[in-house]
Order: C-alpha cells, then sequence, then structure tokens
C-alpha cells in the first residue's frame, strides 16, 4: 500500500515516466502500480525519494511547503478524502472526471510539470 499525500492522488493520474532521476521515476512506478492507498498529510512515499525534500519539508522553492500544502487540502475537498483514509486509485479515478476543471483551474496553471500532463492521453479527456 502506497502512502500519498492530496496532491499525489490527483497528479500521479497523468504520470507519463518522467522525474528527476531514474530512482525517483522508478519509485513512482512502484507507487501507482499499488491498488490501495492511505491518504496522508504531508511528505509521502512519493516526496521519499524527491531531491527537494529536506527533513519532511518540500525545498522546491522558499514557499513550496506552504503551496504543496494548499494543494493538498483542495486535493482532500475535491475527492472528499482525508488523511487516515485508505482508498483505491480506482476509487480516485471515477472522480477525476467531475473535479478536473477545477483542479486544472486551482493547481495546474502555475505548476512545472504541466506541459508533462497535457501530453498524456488521460488528461486530454478532461
Amino acid at each position: 500500500m502506497s502512502r500519498l499525500r492530496g496532491h499525489h492522488l490527483i497528479c500521479l493520474n497523468f504520470f507519463k515516466g518522467e522525474g528527476y532521476s531514474e530512482d525517483f521515476v522508478e519509485n513512482l512506478r512502484r507507487v501507482v502500480s499499488d491498488s490501495e492507498i492511505e491518504v496522508v498529510f504531508g511528505a509521502d512515499d512519493v516526496c521519499e525519494r524527491c531531491p527537494y525534500l529536506k527533513d519532511g519539508v518540500c525545498s522546491y522553492s522558499e514557499s513550496a511547503e506552504e503551496e504543496v500544502t494548499e494543494l493538498d487540502q483542495m486535493a482532500y475537498r475535491l475527492l472528499s478524502t482525508y488523511p487516515g483514509q485508505r482508498t483505491t486509485w480506482h476509487e480516485v479515478k471515477e472522480k477525476l472526471p467531475e473535479i478536473m476543471r477545477t483542479w486544472k483551474e486551482f493547481a495546474c496553471s502555475e505548476c512545472d510539470w504541466k506541459t508533462v500532463c497535457e501530453e498524456h492521453e488521460e488528461w486530454k479527456k478532461y
């Protein structure tokens, strides 16, 4: 079972095999291959292999931790989930059609990964 924070529940649906390093990408492949998920608050199984995780905090930019927490909170609301809950990729994917318009407006316009997601067939559905 993978442990995932809010925004990763949505964003990993558009994973295409790209990332910061081969170790990071292999970890992502493992995470998306697990069918069961434990929703968590804060750093998760994806963050553990990220080069920007420092002492449990995202250091991608000066305001990254605050921004990521805000994304997580929005994802929890849109997916009607909360830290401590267990879910599956199937349950998350079922909710995407009703939430993606809002998610794209809120989360994607400023995201550095947006161009990667836009190439994914699943992204084009929304």
